[in-house]
């Protein structure tokens, strides 16, 4: 009898300290997740209005920041373009003609500039009303289905050109009219101040115009593999269009799904392992979503198979080799 009151006592503690070393090594035992990766995706935005007349890049191929995207016409812009540079000289012979006084050579040909430009006015206005008259039925013939969306889009696009090539025509009688009094009446202090100013907006204008026409090539803006194309060659785009996007080479994540009873013990800036094709790398948590869910089929282990998780994104280092859609393990160590 006494020797079985010392035994138990002594089993109880065996027990114990069997429960403890178990309940440590729960602790502290590995979770196991599967991961998928995936890019930051940067989406190519048109800027401007207009037909893609060229497309640099083919779905699925690598691109490098300030590869050619796309190019749309620019044909109107660079005619505008000239225009102006046209006008900056009138401008800038109008300021001399004002310092030295006017020849008469010089107010025949004023006076021959004014009958050009009502002549050029003249023609932009006709031009612009039928642009104009051609919208409204396109749209009415879109409505009952007898046109496609392509054909109004470049119809409106032809009135706003038309209706811009009108006011630049306006602009240019207004100057040639204010050209030729200055020449007979002569200049004092302060049409000589109006004239240098007409200068500074014609140039300002011009730099304008450059920066404009730079937007009519879209360039992607990070390296990466393109993923998706949304226009084609020929397709009319407006300003604010995506035309492709492109996932991002140096900003990829691994998608996993963490057990909700482990949410409370993880915290952004925390370090996962993550495995794949016999090698590991370190992934930091960046992301972890406020709603819970069942975790998707494709993504279940033995430790999330039909539990609730939250999904989690890992930030991977920028050197890795990792492409998106690779499946990898994520392991955690995480207490229960």
């Amino acid at each position: 009898m006494p020797n079985k009151k010392r035994i138990i006592p002594v089993l109880f503690l065996l027990v114990a300290i069997g429960g403890i070393v178990l309940w440590f090594r729960g602790r502290n035992r590995d979770l196991v997740l599967r991961g998928e990766v995936e890019g930051t995706v940067y989406s190519q935005i048109a800027e401007v209005a207009g037909k893609i007349v060229e497309m640099k890049v083919e779905l699925g191929s690598p691109v490098k920041e300030g590869d050619l995207v796309a190019r749309l016409d620019n044909t109107d812009q660079r005619y505008a373009l000239e225009q102006m540079q046209i006008v900056l000289e009138k401008r800038q012979l109008i300021l001399r003609t004002l310092l030295r006084g006017a020849r008469q050579e010089e107010l025949e040909k004023a006076r021959s500039d004014i009958s050009i430009a009502e002549a050029n006015y003249h023609s932009a206005e006709a031009t612009y009303i039928q642009a104009r008259d051609d919208v409204k039925p396109l749209a009415l013939l879109l409505d009952a289905g007898g046109v496609a969306q392509n054909d109004l889009d470049k119809a409106r696009l032809r009135e706003t050109v038309a209706a811009e090539v009108l006011e630049a025509a306006g602009g240019q009688v207004r100057k040639a009219r204010e050209q030729l009094s200055l020449l007979q009446n002569g200049a004092d202090a302060e049409t000589i101040a109006l004239a240098e100013e007409d200068i500074m907006e014609a140039e300002s204008r011009i730099r304008q115009m450059l920066e404009t026409l730079n937007k009519y090539e879209i360039r992607a803006n990070c390296d990466g593999i393109l993923i998706s194309v949304n226009f084609n060659l020929g397709s009319m785009v407006n300003a604010g269009y995506n035309l492709a996007d492109i996932s991002a080479d140096r900003e990829k994540y691994v998608v996993c799904y963490i057990p909700r009873e482990y949410s409370t013990r993880i915290s952004y800036g925390q370090l996962f392992m993550v495995k794949y094709d016999g090698k590991e790398c370190q992934g930091e948590l960046r992301f972890i979503d406020v709603k819970s869910q069942y975790t998707p089929k494709d993504m279940q282990t033995s430790a999330t198979k039909n539990k609730v998780s939250v999904k989690a994104k890992l930030l991977l280092p920028r050197d890795t080799v990792l492409k998106p859609g690779s499946r990898v393990e994520v392991i955690a160590k995480l207490s229960v």
